[in-house]
């Protein structure tokens, strides 16, 4: 990989912007309204990175009516956005580090398994939707991460081979389809450790100082 042939893919919930902690209190909030137990492992296992039809498949069963499961999606979601628009900010060091990349004419790209009212709602509010060339949401994909469906969607949107992206990931099971589409992941450490994102070709806590890490 060489300096400007590179296109840069993000993943948005833990990397754009810290929304972890708010989606683990939706769920949490939300799952007891329903009746049903939370725990970090359900989270970390089961819906970091998946799509919000598998995880409702899941939870519900494969009965459930696409009309019901549509309206229990939108009513966790609701909650999600509730709790954290007031609170919505780019990681730190994302803005410049957009700025730069878009000046130098780099191909950018978000992959996201969220819906798309959240990616209106967090783009919106971060200020950034105008330096991402390509956005895949969960409706351009059938299979969460780790399957790497969603960043080979996105590299195909950029016109890049996957070998020519770099992923920027806060998630094991999306550090893991990054490794899996055969391109370079950035592990950024806002909700799990080296340890735990051990998949990843190299860390950073944020966008600060990211340029000494892109070089590979």
């Amino acid at each position: 990989m060489t300096q400007n042939k590179y296109s840069l893919i993000f993943d948005m919930d833990g990397v754009v912007c810290n929304s972890i902690p708010f989606h683990k209190q939706a769920w949490k909030e939300f799952m007891s309204a329903h009746n049903i137990k939370y725990s970090e492992e359900f989270f970390d296992t089961h819906v970091n990175g998946q799509t919000n039809d598998e995880i409702f498949v899941l939870l519900f069963g494969h009965n459930i009516s696409k009309t019901k499961r549509q309206r229990l999606i939108e009513e966790k979601e609701k909650i999600f956005r509730k709790l954290y628009k007031p609170h919505i900010k780019p990681l730190s060091g994302l803005i410049e580090f957009l700025k730069e990349q878009t000046k130098n004419k780099i191909k950018i790209a978000l992959a996201t398994a969220g819906p798309e009212k959240n990616v209106k709602l967090i783009l919106t509010k971060t200020k950034t939707k105008k330096y991402f060339n390509a956005i895949v949401d969960d409706k351009g994909v059938k299979k969460g991460k780790p399957d790497p469906e969603i960043f080979l969607k996105a590299a195909k949107k950029l016109k890049t081979k996957p070998a020519d992206c770099i992923v920027f990931e806060d998630a094991i099971s999306g550090v893991e389809a990054g490794k899996r589409a055969g391109m370079k992941v950035i592990g950024i450490l806002t909700n799990y450790s080296k340890k735990q994102l051990h998949k990843a070709d190299a860390f950073a806590k944020d966008f600060t100082n990211i340029n000494k890490i892109i070089n590979f």
